[in-house]
């Protein structure tokens, strides 16, 4: 009998109930929930399922007592009651807003914890993964693709980890884009702890989504599934950098295996983290050294119209940026010595350009005032990712 004044869960509501039963019963694999939530009468009948019943319709005795478990029913409150006072959104597989990419899964997410803007999820998408202890090269390939990626209109998705994921995060924030940070904690643990701030930004802008339930630790077994997740909202996923074990090459057999294109950036031989990207150009994957490369496996539909990211100058058939008139022809062997992809230290900027430790500074300093260079910690220079170099030779303003 209800009481006076209460009112009765929707039918939404006692499904979503259902389905958060199911993914948070502990004894129950998730690619056993559809099937539970079938012979159950569909997953509105989890909402406060009785032991006895279960029974009747199949279930195993040790599950239908897990799943009618008092203690499961107070933490299902505690977790809806919490999602609703923070703000987040549960989107279970049955509801309308659940990113649809997702049902390919084999094994979808019974259930999905929003921070941000759900639209997101839907938006046309490409992952950006690699190695958390990226080095400059890998960083620096992050920033572009993902910046480019933002330009164009494409969502970037990645996984909130140190290196590559915050990098590609980052640099599509810096570009006015959207990204979207796959989790592998709960929504209430940001790890790592000092990408906080970075997951308040993502979710001003974009989104914050996991599987796990408030409260849930960066257990090694989480990435994987939070992986998948990443491949499957993505169109196309690149790698930027990842050894031979790293878990980004999971997130690229998760793609090939949803038809997914992974691409990977070219390494250099010899680097540890060159490895993952190497073995899959060997494969057969294609090469992403800018963002046009990754809109060009787009399907068509799935490409914002008029915004396709520009190639490089130099592919275009440009050439590389030089220093006007006016300039010292020191100057020049400095801008030179800074031509490849990584921060170059001020001892072998002198010894590539052949100049003295006092005269490299001193070109140095002019070359950052024009926009050509810019210092780094540790005494390294490089030239900047954007080409918004201001001004002439010394003297002009």
């Amino acid at each position: 009998m209800n009481h006076p004044g209460h009112v009765p869960p929707s039918d939404d509501e006692r499904r979503l109930r259902g389905w958060l039963r199911l993914a948070r019963c502990q004894g129950i694999a998730l690619r056993h929930a559809a099937e539970l939530a079938r012979r159950a009468g569909g997953p509105e009948a989890l909402a406060a399922p009785d032991a006895d019943d279960l029974r009747e319709r199949g279930f195993p005795g040790e599950t239908a007592v897990a799943l009618t478990d008092p203690a499961l029913s107070r933490a299902l409150d505690e977790e809806l009651a919490r999602t609703a006072s923070a703000g987040w959104t549960l989107l279970d597989r049955d509801a309308p807003r659940y990113p649809p990419l997702l049902l390919e899964l084999a094994v979808p997410p019974p259930v999905l914890a929003v921070r941000g803007d759900v639209g997101t999820l839907h938006a046309d998408a490409a992952a950006i993964v690699g190695a958390r202890a990226a080095t400059d090269y890998g960083q620096r390939a992050a920033r572009i693709l993902a910046r480019d990626l933002a330009a164009a209109g494409i969502v970037v998705v990645s996984g909130l980890a140190r290196g590559v994921d915050a990098a590609a995060h980052r640099a599509t924030l810096d570009a006015g884009g959207r990204t979207v940070a796959v989790m592998g904690t709960g929504l209430d643990r940001v790890y790592p702890a000092e990408h906080r701030r970075l997951a308040d930004a993502i979710a001003a802008g974009g989104a914050l989504v996991t599987e796990f339930a408030p409260r849930e630790l960066p257990l090694t077994y989480h990435f994987p599934r939070r992986n998948r997740i990443i491949a499957a909202l993505s169109w196309a996923v690149v790698v930027v950098e990842a050894n031979r074990t790293s878990g980004s090459l999971s997130t690229a057999r998760w793609a090939a295996e949803q038809g997914r294109v992974v691409l990977a950036v070219p390494g250099r031989i010899g680097d540890p983290g060159s490895e993952g990207p190497l073995a899959l150009l060997r494969d057969g994957a294609p090469a992403a050294t800018c963002g046009a490369d990754v809109w060009t496996v787009f399907p068509a539909a799935a490409r914002p119209p008029g915004r396709a990211p520009e190639e490089p100058a130099e592919r275009a058939g440009g050439s590389s940026p030089r220093l006007p008139s006016g300039y010292p022809a020191s100057y020049e062997r400095v801008l030179g010595a800074l031509a490849g992809p990584d921060p170059v230290h001020l001892d072998r900027l002198v010894e590539a350009a052949q100049v003295s430790t006092e005269e490299a500074l001193a070109a140095l300093f002019s070359l950052q005032l024009a926009g050509f260079a810019e210092a780094l910690p540790g005494g390294r220079y490089r030239r900047p990712e954007a080409s918004g170099r201001r001004g002439g030779p010394p003297g002009q303003v």
